[in-house]
């Protein structure tokens, strides 16, 4: 059943890079391949019903009422991923990333799969071919997740969010430099603030550590590898956000079970953690797994209603609340005026780039 762009979603419209921190970085792949394609080229809907050819061919528009709880939804899953994730690797202190993004990585595979043999969702078939033209990508996206997960572990949430926009400057400069694409003034400016805040910001970080630096830094790189290289895949696999993120989860579970393997000590250490035992632990380690199809859900639920431009905007909004209550979850953010002058300053920059993407320049 082919869905109709409402008028609201116009091509003219183009986001060119996405302004978030690590939710679960499974959900970025499927925004940016939206984001890639327009406002939704999904040849399924979710409901796989039967209905007659002309209901088909001429769906009905999305209510206003679905548009602004298909954004809400996104908004909330993206929230609760965030905040699941830094609950499961700070609070309770979770030795093993790997293993995390290994559950993320297997429920999102396992939920496409049931939802492409059940008639939810078309999957294209896979080949060798395939494979090898999304290899890099998948490469690309297993590295961005599991230094996004170690982000999460080692900095706070509302450092961690700031110097995440450092992705969006190297996406500027990786995609002036591949693709030939220039941003707008209006871009430009807001990113100048959004890390001018952010290094205000970490001139005041009390809870200054330098790996969660350090691993950002590269998380901040593969992301805006990742968006990059997307553009430059196989039109085919292009077309079908579901086929490329249902790829990139199966081959990305392949790879950090072989790192899992072959790192000294990784299966002892997660075996031996002592918090199994702790209902609490294992139903956030749960939700923490279990939300990354939640959220690939929302996004591709907030893009076909909406428009890849409504869920970046509102993936910057979000971004807002997450600095604000990362303040208060996993107990490493130590309060500081200079800290919290740069906060402001990056969100500042943050609410001026959500208002120049949704303007279209």
């Amino acid at each position: 059943m082919h869905s109709r762009k409402h008028p609201s979603q116009s091509n003219k419209l183009e986001v060119v890079m996405s302004e978030e921190p690590i939710e679960n970085t499974i959900g970025s792949n499927l925004r940016q391949t939206s984001t890639a394609n327009g406002s939704s080229e999904e040849t399924k809907t979710l409901l796989p019903i039967h209905v007659g050819a002309a209901a088909a061919a001429h769906p009905p528009p999305p209510t206003q009422a679905k548009k602004i709880g298909t954004a809400l939804f996104y908004a909330s899953s993206s929230l609760g991923v965030i905040f699941a994730n830094k609950v499961v690797l700070s609070s309770f202190k979770f030795p093993s990333v790997q293993t995390l993004a290994l559950l993320q990585f297997t429920s999102t595979t396992l939920a496409l799969k049931v939802a492409s043999i059940l008639g939810y969702v078309d999957l294209l078939p896979i080949s060798l071919k395939g494979i090898k033209s999304i290899l890099p990508l998948s490469t690309c996206y297993l590295l961005n997740i599991l230094t996004g997960l170690s982000a999460t572990q080692n900095l706070s949430l509302p450092m961690m969010v700031l110097l995440r926009r450092a992705s969006i400057l190297m996406t500027m400069l990786l995609e002036k430099w591949m693709l030939n694409s220039q941003p707008s003034k209006t871009v430009q400016l807001s990113v100048g603030l959004m890390l001018g805040g952010a290094l205000v910001a970490a001139l005041g970080d009390l809870s200054f550590n330098l790996i969660g630096y350090i691993v950002i830094f590269f998380n901040d790189l593969f992301t805006a590898l990742n968006g990059v290289i997307l553009k430059r895949t196989s039109e085919e696999y292009k077309k079908s956000k579901m086929t490329v993120l249902y790829l990139n989860s199966l081959l990305s579970a392949i790879g950090v079970s072989i790192v899992m393997i072959f790192v000294p000590g990784e299966v002892e250490r997660v075996l031996n953690f002592n918090l199994w035992s702790n209902s609490s632990f294992v139903t956030y380690l749960l939700f923490a797994s279990l939300m990354g199809s939640v959220l690939n859900l929302a996004i591709f639920l907030c893009t076909s209603t909406n428009s890849a431009l409504t869920t970046t905007v509102v993936g910057c909004l979000k971004n807002v609340l997450t600095s604000y209550m990362g303040m208060f979850v996993g107990g490493d953010y130590i309060f500081s005026w200079l800290n919290f002058l740069g906060i402001n300053i990056s969100i500042a920059g943050s609410l001026i780039y959500a208002r120049a993407t949704f303007r279209g320049r």
